[in-house]
């Protein structure tokens, strides 16, 4: 499977040879797909995408409020699930005097005294978690490749999953904790990558492949089931 990277969008590419011009796709997950004719040149598939940009940003913004409909942010009140992992778990509001989420026995514990506070501390709890877990899959991938991170950080990153920095450090955003152990996996080979070719080439997505051969499916597994786990 072939990608494309323009600015801020990226394409899966599909060409065919009874295709004579150009086309885009926008998915029911909010995936691009570009559809292109053989022997198509760099600089009109760019004019393409860059005459088509306001509609495909109109359309990605139609299907995201779409799907923060259906997935609204989560409330800090009995019986609230949060993820963890990829599983739901239960939040129950105790009489305590405790100033921290506690995750016992599969469930949730948050003193009533610190609703106003909730979301910082969840914030908390995870990025605790999401430190104790990635660094061992770092390890696992970076030998694989060779290669060694600089550094690790969880962090907020805004729409971003994670980064590789041009010091080699790499950045995971907290709420990865949040999703299953096999996109957790996705998202931090990809960032491994990161360090061995730095840019969305096509050896990148080849080195990508070596280290998660089913790649292409859990990375349309993220588009399309991410945003379940991680409204908070």
């Amino acid at each position: 499977m072939q990608f494309y990277q323009s600015d801020d969008l990226q394409f899966t590419v599909q060409t065919s040879a009874k295709r004579k011009s150009l086309g885009i796709t926008v998915e029911r997950d909010g995936s691009l797909v570009l559809h292109t004719p053989l022997n198509i040149v760099h600089t009109e598939v760019e004019a393409f995408i860059n005459e088509k940009r306001l509609w495909i940003y109109t359309k990605l913004a139609a299907k995201e409020f779409l799907t923060e409909q259906a997935h609204p942010e989560r409330q800090f009140i009995d019986g609230e699930g949060f993820c963890y992992l990829g599983r739901s778990y239960r939040l129950v509001l105790i009489d305590s005097r405790i100033q921290s989420v506690i995750f016992k026995s599969g469930r949730f514990y948050l003193a009533k005294n610190q609703q106003e506070s909730a979301r910082g501390l969840f914030i908390d709890w995870y990025k605790q978690k999401a430190l104790q877990r990635l660094p061992t899959l770092v390890s696992e991938f970076t030998t694989r490749l060779g290669v060694k991170a600089q550094g690790l950080r969880v962090i907020e990153l805004g729409n971003r999953w994670g980064s590789c920095s041009d010091s080699e450090v790499l950045n995971f955003h907290w709420k990865v904790i949040q999703l299953p152990q096999k996109l957790l996996r996705y998202i931090v080979a990809h960032e491994v990558a990161h360090l061995l070719e730095k840019h969305h080439s096509p050896e990148f997505w080849q080195t990508l492949e070596r280290l998660l051969p089913n790649y292409a499916e859990l990375r349309a597994e993220l588009g399309a089931d991410a945003l379940k786990y991680v409204r908070l």
